[in-house]
């Protein structure tokens, strides 16, 4: 059964990293728009509400967290591709996952996507935070990508570009994905637990802070 529950979500996987968002089924019903992004209720910043079966089965959570990905490739121009920019979005899905899918999948299928369809591979590790005896340092610092917000919920918004998040004290990775390191920290417009790489964020201040309750 395992071995059948792999193989499915491998083609789900790579079926929705090779279809172009125009083409998705979640465009078609007005979900998405052209760029992978939640079409917003007119007039507010609130999501679209999906009320029929066919519009929940088009924009699940596997969904959400694969588009994240595309959307990180849209954002890199030419085929030279750092993995290190992957690395909490894949973590997400491998986390999300754990109970129904082999973990060593994510990566596995991944990497074969990039060869497959000839991605020059650049797997240097370009961290803008110094890490504290392999700890990421208690502080505040600004993410420098957008990062999917809630594995859980499909409609969650990312936490985004310039947002601010709060490590409260040295803390020490959760998983290592791609070869880079992945850390919890809080986004504090939310105060929502988030996953990040070293990659996404850049330090803004270190200072003695409060406990988070």
């Amino acid at each position: 059964m395992g071995t059948a529950i792999d193989l499915f979500v491998t083609y789900r996987f790579i079926k929705l990293l090779v279809t172009p968002f125009e083409k998705q089924e979640a465009y078609k019903l007005g979900i998405i728009d052209a760029k992978g992004n939640r079409v917003k209720i007119e007039g507010t910043n609130k999501a679209t509400i999906l009320r029929t079966v066919k519009e929940k089965n088009s924009y699940t959570v596997l969904h959400k967290l694969v588009f994240n990905i595309k959307k990180i490739f849209e954002k890199v121009p030419g085929l030279r591709t750092k993995l290190g920019t992957y690395a909490a979005a894949l973590f997400l899905l491998k986390d999300t996952f754990k109970e129904d899918v082999d973990p060593k999948m994510w990566e596995q299928q991944f990497m074969k996507y990039l060869r497959e369809n000839n991605y020059e591979l650049d797997d240097s590790i370009s961290e803008e935070v110094e890490l504290n005896d392999g700890k990421l340092p208690k502080g505040i610092y600004k993410l420098v990508n957008d990062i999917t917000f809630d594995k859980e919920d499909a409609d969650t918004p990312d936490a985004l570009e310039g947002d601010e998040v709060q490590v409260f004290e040295d803390t020490p990775s959760s998983d290592t994905i791609l070869g880079v390191e992945i850390f919890p920290v809080i986004h504090i417009p939310t105060q929502s637990k988030i996953f990040v790489s070293g990659e996404d964020i850049q330090e803004v201040g270190i200072e003695d802070l409060e406990l988070w309750h």
